[in-house]
């Protein structure tokens, strides 16, 4: 096989794998390819792309290892391109060039898109605020905005740092408010480590704790300020639908923007249940 040539591809047969080694980009031709991940509980659907399509292209750039895997849906035909081939037509005619680079900002713009709208319209606003369930809830409801979840749930630490318990949710209610201890569950270790998890079968992982509504796919994000664990941000599916890298990076973000609100309003809270309580004893003595 030569660097740059149409190529042909039966249906089920990988294009390349995640972790093989990248030295050129593809442009679909015909038929379709599916871009997915590998994950704990296997492969995660990313997107599926068709004719006039572009993947691969970081390869040109960074010459690092696949991040994802593409595999044929259905017989396909692609045109390979190498880097060699990939610079000299920057010379000749640029159009390629502009069609990469429109390729990688699409894959950008969504989360870009929603990320600033919440930096910009609201929570500048809601630094000052001290409604922690509203907090809480706003940050739900820009989640849901742009990732597609039956559940939501915000779960913060209590005072003492043993538990997690639910601030704001939404979907299903759970029959009494859940509880978590610190390490327990998905949600428990997921701010124990402070590492995210994205788990598209969580029936069949040891981690998962049912007790509430029956999901299949789960999104938990720690919410961590420098060294305080504040607590996690967890969207879930009842569905088949499966949640995809795309999301957990958008959630990801917005979890990162959101611990500082999260950290006034808690601060905000104790300070108050603080001032009542020197309120009512201070009332004790003088009455």
């Amino acid at each position: 096989m030569t660097d740059d040539l149409g190529v042909n591809f039966q249906d089920g047969t990988a294009v390349f794998r995640e972790g093989d080694p990248g030295d050129c980009m593809y442009v679909i031709r015909e038929g379709r390819i599916r871009i997915s991940k590998r994950s704990s509980e296997g492969d995660v659907h990313i997107t599926t792309l068709g004719e006039g399509d572009i993947f691969g292209e970081m390869a040109l750039f960074d010459r690092q290892p696949r991040s994802a895997t593409a595999t044929a849906l259905g017989p396909a035909r692609l045109l390979k391109i190498s880097r060699k081939t990939f610079l000299e037509s920057l010379g000749r005619d640029p159009t390629l060039a502009f069609n990469v680079l429109e390729a990688m900002s699409s894959r950008t713009r969504r989360l870009n898109k929603a990320f600033m709208k919440i930096k910009e319209e609201k929570f500048d606003v809601l630094r000052v605020a001290g409604d922690l369930e509203g907090v809480c809830r706003l940050i739900l409801e820009e989640a849901r905005e742009t990732v597609d979840a039956d559940n939501g749930s915000i779960m913060l630490l209590d005072p003492d740092g043993h538990s997690l318990e639910i601030a704001a949710a939404f979907g299903t209610e759970q029959p009494e408010k859940m509880k978590l201890k610190l390490g327990d569950g998905i949600a428990g270790r997921v701010l124990e480590s402070g590492q995210a998890q994205m788990i598209n079968n969580v029936s069949m992982n040891p981690m998962y704790k049912p007790g509430g509504p029956e999901l299949k796919s789960i999104v938990c994000v720690p919410l961590i300020s420098g060294e305080r664990r504040l607590g996690v941000l967890n969207l879930s599916s009842s569905s088949e639908k499966l949640f995809t890298v795309e999301d957990l990076k958008f959630i990801q973000m917005l979890a990162s923007y959101s611990v500082l609100t999260i950290q006034n309003a808690l601060d905000f809270k104790q300070l108050r249940e603080a001032t009542e309580a020197l309120a009512l004893l201070v009332q004790s003595v003088i009455s």
